[in-house]
């Protein structure tokens, strides 16, 4: 057979794999969106409002004007680190929900090394980080060792660990942490003017280029590093890797790891990161239910690093919406609707496929 006629027949089938693979998800994901715009659309008209003109006006407020976009991709910084972390779970196959609680750790490290510490401006930033990470990796750390040695479910450990880290950080906060100078607020110590994220516009700061370069160096990490690979063996096909020689429970400790690191830079971003507050109250109102929207964004995303840039910048318009519905009578609430249904729509199949690979798994190792 002629050489080029081979070539030709390689580059078809590689072409062909890239249809059935990537032009699948890309529908799935255009499915459950227009799903959830269609549910969403039906609610508006019986509150008495044009879907299409709702629509409209949503798309001109977060996207069409500088403000808007600016506002997104505000949001959107801590939305992709927060879905990143729960991607790098699911890629091992660990359904990993303890992001919320981890994120909160490394918000309330990041504004103890930026509050507390003093060091010029790189330097501190360095710390900042390297703090919020270090505390994350530690938070994580126990309820990975709950999993390889006891095979405690990670769902049950981390929404218990999600729980314990939400009161810790608010004894903190009116406790070791407070700012004495806030008078009867109580809000923790603000983050360093050194430690803190430069100010592009509004409330977009620097802090978006760590979250877009930590989306890219988890792309390498996951496909082109040998322990990415381990990763991805484990949570595709456990018993085939535990017998192609892959460590199973290091991968997961590795994956409970990088998964915390990763989310407690979300709470870094939402503190060093967030003007004008550059700290959190009492309440922690500016972290809560980042870390559970961020497994919205990984789904929508398809727990594909890179995807899950274009899907917080998609969240995060649909979140930045709010005020402009405002404006025309429609409430704020028929945004977190609209999130909501989208993530049933994509979870469905998802949790689908993710019970049978966990029950053929279970059939494999009882065989």
């Amino acid at each position: 057979m002629p050489e080029h006629t081979v070539l030709d027949e390689r580059e078809k089938a590689r072409l062909t794999w890239w249809e059935n693979r990537y032009v699948s998800e890309l529908g799935q994901v255009l499915l459950c969106a227009a799903v959830g715009f269609f549910v969403v659309g039906i609610i508006v008209i019986l509150d008495g409002h044009n879907p299409f003109h709702v629509l409209t006006v949503a798309f001109r407020g977060a996207v069409l004007n500088w403000i808007g976009i600016v506002q997104s991709l505000a949001v959107m910084s801590s939305l992709l680190l927060a879905a990143l972390a729960f991607a790098i779970s699911m890629r091992c196959g660990l359904f990993n929900i303890g992001g919320e609680g981890t994120l909160i750790i490394g918000a309330a490290t990041a504004v103890a090394a930026g509050g507390l510490i003093s060091a010029p401006p790189m330097i501190h930033h360095m710390i900042v980080i390297g703090a919020a990470m270090a505390g994350g990796i530690l938070w994580s750390i126990p309820v990975a060792l709950l999993k390889v040695s006891r095979n405690v479910h990670e769902v049950v450990s981390t929404i218990m660990a999600n729980f314990v880290a939400l009161y810790f950080v608010q004894y903190l906060v009116v406790g070791p942490l407070r700012d004495t100078q806030a008078g009867s607020l109580h809000i923790a110590v603000k983050v360093a003017e050194t430690a803190r994220f430069s100010v592009i516009s509004i409330s977009l700061t620097s802090v978006i280029y760590v979250a877009v370069l930590t989306a890219v160096l988890v792309y390498f990490i996951l496909w082109h590093t040998k322990q990415g690979m381990h990763m991805r063996a484990t949570g595709f096909a456990t018993v085939a890797a535990r017998f192609s020689g892959v460590s199973v429970s290091r991968m997961m400790v590795y994956s409970f790891a990088l998964s915390g690191a990763v989310a407690a830079l979300a709470g870094m971003a939402l503190t060093a990161g967030l003007p004008p507050q550059w700290t959190i109250g009492e309440r922690l109102a500016e972290l809560r239910g980042i870390g559970f929207l961020g497994i919205a964004v990984a789904m929508l995303g398809r727990n594909h690093p890179i995807a899950c840039i274009a899907a917080a910048f998609f969240i995060a318009t649909i979140k930045s919406s709010k005020v402009s519905l405002q404006m025309i009578g429609v409430s704020p609430e028929i945004t977190n609707l609209l999130i909501g249904i989208i993530v049933i729509a994509f979870a469905v199949p998802e949790i689908f496929q993710f019970t049978m690979r966990k029950l053929d798994n279970y059939r494999r190792t009882r065989a």
